[in-house]
């Protein structure tokens, strides 16, 4: 507890689990370990879907370890959270630690440190976080590139400025539902009510952002086929009147994802500068209350 905040950290699962600001809750779902992506159209093309599926909803299967509490001299405090990521059949696969450091203003300072243990597997879709706030925090504020979605490899139309726009706004109804809204290069994102409470997210020193009243599965596809029908198999199509907006607002902090690629839709890899290969990454951003936001 400190300054009109109160926090509340599970020891089982490791998850922020309450976040009272001014005696207004923040959060439905705390930060959670995120490393994938709702496949795109180049996705099924390439068969990423399948290659690295593995990283789907690995977060969620994470074994947590002995959380550690320490006080800091600067009227903080750091919450340590080991845990070890598991495969699809239970195995060890990676080692992941999120510290978070909070201090007598409600700000948490987080740090995520991923290291692969086992010796084969594939690239990561993205690496981040996902927390889901209440719907009535609606309006995102961002000092990134805009106003439009970008990615890695499709960014150089998007120039960084100062945007603002609702959450629902952030959404881009492709025909086939998929990952869509994100933002590259951000600074940093305030999502907030009409009243001008919430949270700002800001990257140390930068963060790929979205913000949408979905979660990840509504923006999931089933795996594409020929289109041919069948005698008793009932076809199943996703369109966007499938995406149905939700009372919340998930919001995505992460380093990165890998980019959209395109050279053609049926097996090009994305290019390698646009990938997440490495087999150890870090990242770290800043949440922080607003009691006041004024958005431009």
């Amino acid at each position: 507890t400190g300054s009109d905040f109160s926090a509340i950290f599970s020891k089982t699962s490791g998850n922020l689990e309450q976040l009272i600001v001014d005696g207004n809750e923040m959060l439905l779902q705390g930060l959670v370990p995120d490393f994938w992506r709702a496949p795109i159209d180049n996705d099924f093309g390439n068969n990423n879907h399948k290659r690295a599926a593995v990283w789907r909803k690995a977060g969620e299967r994470r074994e947590v370890g002995k959380v550690k509490v320490k006080k800091l001299k600067s009227i903080a405090v750091s919450i340590a959270v080991p845990s070890v990521l598991l495969d699809l059949d239970g195995n060890p696969m990676a080692d992941y630690t999120t510290t978070y450091v909070i201090n007598g203003l409600g700000e948490v300072a987080v740090t995520n440190d991923f290291v692969m243990t086992a010796e084969t597997l594939p690239e990561l879709p993205r690496f981040g976080m996902n927390l889901v706030m209440p719907r009535s925090y609606e309006t995102c504020t961002w000092l990134g590139r805009g106003p439009h979605e970008s990615y890695q490899d499709r960014k150089t139309g998007a120039f960084v400025d100062l945007y603002t726009g609702s959450v629902a706004d952030q959404y881009w109804p492709y025909i086939r539902p998929q990952e869509n809204g994100n933002k590259e290069d951000v600074r940093w994102l305030a999502i907030t009510s009409k009243e001008g409470s919430g949270l700002l997210f800001r990257g140390a020193p930068l963060i790929s952002v979205s913000a949408h009243h979905n979660i990840m599965e509504d923006f999931e596809s089933p795996d594409r086929t020929d289109g041919r029908h069948r005698e008793g198999v009932k076809p199943v199509n996703r369109h966007t009147t499938d995406v149905k907006a939700r009372d919340l607002t998930s919001v995505n902090i992460d380093y990165e994802q890998m980019g959209v690629g395109g050279d053609n839709s049926w097996g090009a890899p994305i290019h390698e500068q646009y990938r997440l290969t490495e087999r150890a990454y870090t990242y770290s951003f800043k949440m922080i209350p607003v009691h006041d936001f004024q958005t431009p």
